[in-house]
């Protein structure tokens, strides 16, 4: 359970680090709908990170019971694929910024945050953990990791609770500082969001390159050795 957990965490890091959601945060809760939007955000978030972490958990889980060959050999290889993925998606994300049509500006959708209603503050919280590659394939990894080791189904659920708990730190901890000392918390994130900004791009471009490289790692020791 401890080493499953140990484990867990750095994934859940690459997914609480991202630049997107913790931009968002802060717009929600600088605006004048923050305290009708942050928890819809908050609840969108949690609930998209948990629904794909439980789903493959779950699946593997069933893989192991119903195939005649090692499951923990699918699951090596599939965390392979997902690192080579992230690999590929941090190429594209650093050319990018570094090409000559690189750019650091937000996509537009991000600045409607001021005037968004409740429902689609919750769609955007999904969409920004369920929809997004980098963190759709380290979500993928953890469940694997979690329904490919050999736990009873309530550590299973303790495992799925701490990775999703981890995963949105960066998003409970500022939505719950805004409700209790919202003078103090604002001017930090204010300060955290500027230079995620202007850096997002190469921030998301490296979390990219150093967890691929972490699943492809995760996934060659998963491996039977020669």
């Amino acid at each position: 359970m401890n080493q499953i957990i140990g484990t867990l965490l750095p994934l859940a890091l690459g997914i609480s680090l991202s630049p997107f959601p913790i931009i968002m945060v802060v717009l929600i809760l600088t605006s004048s709908r923050a305290r009708t939007n942050s928890l819809p955000f908050m609840v969108g978030w949690v609930v998209g990170i948990g629904s794909i972490v439980t789903f493959l958990s779950f699946a593997m889980d069933a893989l192991e019971k119903s195939t005649t060959g090692p499951a923990f050999v699918i699951a090596g290889v599939l965390r392979i694929l997902l690192g080579l993925g992230l690999l590929f998606l941090a190429y594209r994300k650093i050319r990018k910024r570094f090409g000559d049509q690189g750019e650091t500006s937000l996509p537009g959708w991000m600045s409607s945050a001021s005037s968004a209603t409740p429902g689609r503050a919750l769609l955007v919280g999904l969409t920004l953990s369920a929809a997004n590659p980098k963190n759709v394939a380290i979500t993928i990894a953890a469940g694997v990791t979690i329904g490919g080791a050999n736990l009873t189904v309530a550590a299973e659920v303790l495992s799925m609770a701490v990775f999703v708990a981890a995963a949105s730190v960066t998003v409970i901890v500022p939505t719950a500082g805004y409700f209790v000392t919202p003078r103090l918390v604002l001017p930090l994130l204010e300060s955290i969001a500027g230079w995620l900004t202007a850096n997002h791009q190469v921030m998301t471009g490296l979390l990219l390159l150093i967890f691929g490289t972490i699943l492809i790692g995760n996934g060659i020791a998963g491996l039977p050795t020669a």
